[in-house]
């Protein structure tokens, strides 16, 4: 007969350490960090890119994803998308350099538990992992649901099949959305602005938002510039929806009839004030 050895003073196994899998294209950022979580009692795997985390997932499960969102390869926007389609009880935290808001919201409406810019420091990027296992343990996340935003996104088999057909150059009117449910046919002259990030925009009506997998090229090429005008590198607005021009310290801003308000790039001052006669 073999007795179990003790494993620690109380006779209880000792826990076991939660593993994460950190990607990052820049080994300077992802090994000081691995490193330091490492030291923390993490076990910790390293992924440069997509390609490399999807190895360590055909070995083992972690429990949680450290994900940089810019990356050459494979962006973190779709890798979050996989892992949440694939292994929806992951726990996923977003690192990026970007500050605006939309690909904070983009990052979380795709399934993200956290998010957190560049730089910070390690023990914010410590605290923010155990505040997301913690949740993990105690409830699931949902997956790839609707949000209480009420925001619709294409799910993966719908954008595959979209992949399928010819790419729309023309948005002068609508815009047509797969969501789960079907297509939504969203008006332009319903739209009050475009809050737009590298292969996602958010189409801002007064009802709800919808979410939309395009390029910002292709939004400049399509959209009509007398229906909707570009007023910042990430934004366009539709002329009508704007109630007033006010100026917040040395920026000037858009106050639409919706109660949004929307920030004019400094480039696009003088095109403004002329649209708007202002």
């Amino acid at each position: 007969m073999t007795r179990p050895g003790p494993a620690s003073a109380s006779g209880t196994q000792p826990p076991v350490p939660p593993h994460i899998v950190v990607v990052d294209d820049e080994d300077d950022l992802r090994e000081p960090i691995a490193a330091y979580l490492r030291e923390q009692g993490i076990d910790v795997d390293e992924a440069n890119g997509g390609t490399a985390l999807d190895a360590i997932l055909a070995r083992r499960t972690p429990s949680l994803v450290v994900l940089d969102v810019t990356m050459p390869d494979e962006d973190g926007f779709s890798i979050a998308r996989r892992l949440r389609a694939s292994h929806g009880a992951i726990g996923i935290v977003m690192l990026t350099a970007r500050r605006d808001v939309i690909d904070r919201v983009v990052g979380l409406e795709l399934g993200a538990d956290d998010y957190i810019m560049k730089p910070f420091e390690p023990r914010e990027l410590l605290a923010r992992i155990r505040s997301v296992l913690r949740r993990l343990a105690n409830a699931q996340p949902p997956v790839m649901t609707r949000s209480s935003a009420d925001i619709d996104y294409d799910d993966d088999e719908d954008y595959d099949q979209r992949r399928a057909t010819p790419a729309r150059t023309d948005y002068h009117d609508e815009f047509w959305i797969p969501t789960t449910g079907g297509q939504i046919r969203v008006p332009v002259d319903a739209i009050d602005w475009i809050e737009a990030a590298k292969d996602y925009a958010l189409l801002h009506t007064r009802e709800r938002s919808h979410m939309i997998r395009i390029t910002m090229s292709a939004l400049e090429q399509g959209l009509d510039p007398v229906k909707m005008i570009r007023v910042h590198r990430s934004a366009f607005v539709r002329p009508s929806s704007v109630q007033r021009i006010s100026t917040i310290g040395r920026h000037m801003v858009l106050e639409l009839h919706s109660g949004a308000a929307v920030r004019v790039g400094p480039q696009h001052w003088g095109e403004v004030r002329h649209r708007l006669k202002a």
